[in-house]
């Protein structure tokens, strides 16, 4: 049984249809959060995600700040370009039923699938909406991260075989101790020097994580960038990061 797992679509349309269109056959559909701010039609993004029905689904540390209208504290080097874009687009073309929606979602998913469990978590086990889960953190420091209470002594860590996240839109495949820790990447911002679509397909079967990339039109979406009377500096950070793939 294969899963397709997404993430961090951020508002990225276009790249979100092409890799459901390129995506192979999958049983199951999870999507890992943070499905506006950034890109041109979160409003979109949102329709389609819902369309599909996810198996299971996560709320990102920006879909929570647009639900709650609070901060995504997200890395300082693309939190002014986070708050603008929450405002001139996702509040501009997000309805009031979609943030509703959006509100809904939950921090965490607990599944069991073929004898196999598995935890849905958009930051880490211990910190749902904010906590990145990087495989060159300390050792000690990801254990901490794989635990779920916050006052034990000393927290046990989550009784799981897959533990699957996002927020660092970067594909990672980690083993911590007997816990695989999947990212599938982002969709619409990959920051790992590829620009294109990053997405996964879990095997459930053969036990593989497979990350796939697909190349979709960024020129489209700088164009509908450009029609929505962004700041220059604004626009022209968001066009780097979109044909760089990677903060820069």
């Amino acid at each position: 049984m294969k899963v397709l797992v997404i993430s961090d679509v951020h508002g990225n349309a276009d790249a979100l249809k092409t890799v459901l269109d390129a995506a192979p056959r999958h049983d199951y559909v999870w999507v890992l959060g943070d499905l506006v701010d950034y890109g041109p039609e979160p409003h979109v993004v949102v329709d389609i995600v819902k369309s599909l029905k996810p198996d299971a689904i996560v709320m990102g540390n920006h879909d929570y700040a647009v639900a709650f209208n609070t901060d995504c504290r997200c890395a300082q080097e693309l939190h002014d370009l986070s708050v603008y874009t929450r405002m001139s687009i996702s509040y501009k073309l997000l309805s009031r039923e979609q943030i509703e929606w959006l509100k809904m979602l939950r921090h965490r998913v607990r599944l069991e699938l073929f004898s196999k469990r598995i935890y849905v978590v958009h930051g880490a086990p211990r910190n749902p909406l904010y906590g990145y889960l990087k495989p060159e953190l300390p050792i000690e420091v990801l254990e901490e991260m794989l635990t779920e209470s916050s006052f034990a002594l000393k927290p046990r860590p989550i009784d799981v075989d897959y533990v699957l996240v996002g927020h660092t839109h970067i594909p990672t495949k980690l083993r911590v101790k007997e816990i695989q820790v999947l990212n599938p990447g982002s969709i619409g911002q990959p920051r790992d020097g590829d620009p294109r679509a990053s997405y996964a397909i879990l095997d459930l079967d053969t036990e593989s994580f497979t990350v796939h990339r697909v190349e979709y039109p960024i020129d489209r979406v700088i164009e509908k960038l450009r029609t929505l009377n962004l700041e220059q500096k604004m626009l022209q950070k968001l066009e780097t990061v979109l044909k760089n793939g990677r903060v820069v």
